[in-house]
């Protein structure tokens, strides 16, 4: 086996309908123009914007996501929850407080083309509902990570509100992952870098969804409930979408990120 440089792609938040479209179509076309040998997605918002359904989960590990990662939703919808026990490769936030008696896992290690991908996913707290401590859970899921014939690459989804909380788990496992990728406010930020100990990172991957909305949803409805503090249904909106998130670069030998490209790949203009 070569040791050429391994190249993965972390894909942000899949929100409804729109998202799903652009997941599968688009991303079949990025892995192979990219030459991507692996890639994670959030797939928490997928099914109508709250949780995952198995039609959902399986479309995208069928257009070539080889693991999905979850979040605050990912229990929200309790029809979804088999999803999380029968797909090995579906994740949940691993930092859940009575992790062991809830069906899924927050990690997962899978081995493709003779390499082996580690997969961790986590919820901040930060303005979020009250979890264990990511960070002593990144400690123990790193930790728990089974020897191999090699070292796994190991990266890291964390699906969390602050910035400021994302910047530090970034900082508190450089040198001992892959990547840090944040996930959850659906906005994609401009500060992916490669960290002084080899982990690259961002705050947030962005959203997979409509291009013209609101995190998601439609323009007009959010306008209306940020105006009158009704809270309005919101409304997914049939637009345009994009496929969003960081193609990182790693050197095998090490294990470490040598380069964090931004994605952010529009479908073509709806007639």
């Amino acid at each position: 086996m070569k040791n050429e440089l391994v190249r993965v792609f972390l894909g942000g938040d899949v929100f409804g309908p729109v998202g799903m479209r652009c997941a599968t179509t688009l991303l079949p076309i990025l892995i192979e123009e990219e030459k991507i040998d692996f890639t994670v997605i959030n797939g928490e918002n997928a099914s109508s914007g709250i949780g995952l359904s198995p039609d959902d989960a399986n479309a995208l590990l069928g257009a070539g996501a080889d693991v999905i990662t979850g979040g605050n939703h990912s229990f929200e919808k309790r029809d979804f929850w088999p999803v999380l026990s029968d797909h090995e490769r579906v994740l949940r936030p691993a930092n859940f407080p009575g992790d062991a008696g809830l069906p899924g896992r927050g990690s997962v290690v899978v081995e493709k083309n003779g390499r082996r991908f580690a997969v961790i996913n986590l919820q901040g707290r930060e303005d979020m509902p009250s979890l264990d401590c990511p960070f002593r859970a990144a400690d123990a899921a790193i930790s728990g990570i089974p020897a191999g014939s090699s070292p796994a690459i190991c990266f890291v989804d964390f699906h969390a509100e602050s910035n400021l909380e994302k910047e530090a788990l970034g900082q508190y496992l450089s040198g001992r992952v892959c990547a840090v990728a944040g996930t959850h406010t659906h906005v994609q930020t401009a500060d992916e870098r490669i960290l002084p100990a080899g982990t690259a990172y961002i705050s947030d991957l962005g959203m997979t969804g409509p291009e013209f909305s609101v995190i998601g949803s439609d323009p007009e409805t959010a306008i209306r409930r940020n105006i009158s503090q009704v809270l309005y249904k919101m409304d997914l909106p049939d637009s345009r979408g994009a496929l969003r998130g960081l193609i990182v670069d790693v050197d095998p030998s090490s294990g470490a990120a040598v380069g964090a490209t931004r994605v952010c790949r529009l479908e073509p203009a709806r007639t």
